[in-house]
């Protein structure tokens, strides 16, 4: 099979490896969509953190947003997953500490997120074996692109659940990338009132395309004019805006990833506001939930796909990832196809 190499700073490859072999308890997948995030494009230019703390290590695998159809069937795994189109999160535990007994498994001192943090190779590959208590089917009414989706979007159930977001919160959600749009959406099926700040024109013409309001900035926005706030993007202005638009007694939810320390963040001011701060990690146990959102059309996930890549053209894909003026925040890349020549650099 095919498999995604990333050996370097902006150093890609296609390598022809052998398939693994499912255990007892998993599944052989073969991966059909890869979604291509900003963590993976710190990744591919050097400049993650995970490499930086040494987390993280060339060469690797990358890859942690995908779906695919079960291949195959590792022993004591029930036949009716065969032929089934799956997505899963990524966490692999150790199944032992007080964390996992509790079934606190984000928790996990000793985790590993396949493609991202440790040595487990990522879903940048044609097939992949996965434990089976980590899949959720996709159900015949969401597309593949939608199934692709999953993954990071259910982390956005999981912020604006621990919010406790209802339908009298007026809500700020910052960035208009996969996250935001999907927060935002979620935001409203709660009945609250969202309003999603980006400063790139495409972004918000896209929310208003999903039935969204959109600004251009949030220093046009009220001071502590929002009980719930979502930080969606991690950039350093937004991070910071987060704090001056929280309402008194409000909440805020760190959902993006800054890959750095933010200078300028007015600790202070959450002190004097009395605002509690929730920083999200994954949407582990919130799948569910999310995919009824889509089946009943309240969060709509194919709007967000930008451009579906083939293998051969892997260097695009990641480049498409630095065009902050794209319409549309995910970019994907399609595995399940023949790649004629090597990709890379």
């Amino acid at each position: 099979m095919k498999a995604i190499q990333l050996t370097g700073p902006r150093t890609l490859s296609v390598a022809e490896v052998d398939p693994p072999e499912p255990s007892p308890g998993e599944v052989l997948v073969r991966v059909r969509l890869l979604g291509l995030c900003g963590t993976d494009f710190g990744f591919y230019d050097g400049t993650s953190n995970y490499l930086r703390d040494g987390l993280k290590r060339y060469p690797f695998v990358p890859g942690h947003e995908w779906m695919g159809t079960v291949v195959g069937l590792g022993p004591g795994v029930d036949p009716a997953l065969a032929g089934q189109r799956v997505s899963g999160h990524n966490f692999r535990t150790c199944g032992r500490c007080p964390q996992c007994r509790a079934g606190r498994i984000r928790y996990c001192p000793d985790r590993s997120e396949i493609g991202v943090l440790g040595d487990r190779p990522g879903a940048g590959s044609q097939m992949i074996a996965v434990p089976v208590d980590t899949l959720t089917r996709i159900p015949d009414g969401l597309s593949d692109e939608a199934g692709a989706l999953l993954e990071p979007t259910a982390a956005a159930v999981h912020a604006l659940d621990r919010l406790e977001v209802g339908d009298r919160d007026r809500v700020a959600v910052l960035g208009a990338g996969t996250l935001g749009l999907a927060a935002a959406q979620v935001a409203r099926a709660l009945g609250a009132d969202p309003v999603v700040f980006d400063p790139q024109p495409g972004a918000r013409e896209l929310a208003g395309h999903l039935g969204l309001r959109a600004s251009e900035a949030p220093a046009d926005a009220d001071e502590g004019a929002y009980e719930a706030v979502i930080e969606a993007s991690g950039s350093t202005a937004a991070v910071r805006a987060a704090v001056r638009l929280v309402a008194p007694g409000g909440r805020v939810a760190q959902l993006g990833t800054p890959h750095h320390a933010v200078d300028g963040f007015d600790a202070a001011a959450l002190v004097i506001r009395d605002v509690t701060v929730h920083g999200v990690l994954s949407g582990i146990g919130y799948w569910d939930r999310l995919v009824t959102l889509v089946e009943r059309g309240a969060v709509d996930l194919d709007a967000l796909v930008d451009r579906v890549f083939p293998l051969g053209e892997l260097d695009a894909a990641y480049a498409r990832l630095t065009d902050g003026g794209r319409g549309r925040p995910k970019v994907l890349v399609r595995l399940d196809q023949g790649v004629g020549a090597e990709a890379g650099r």
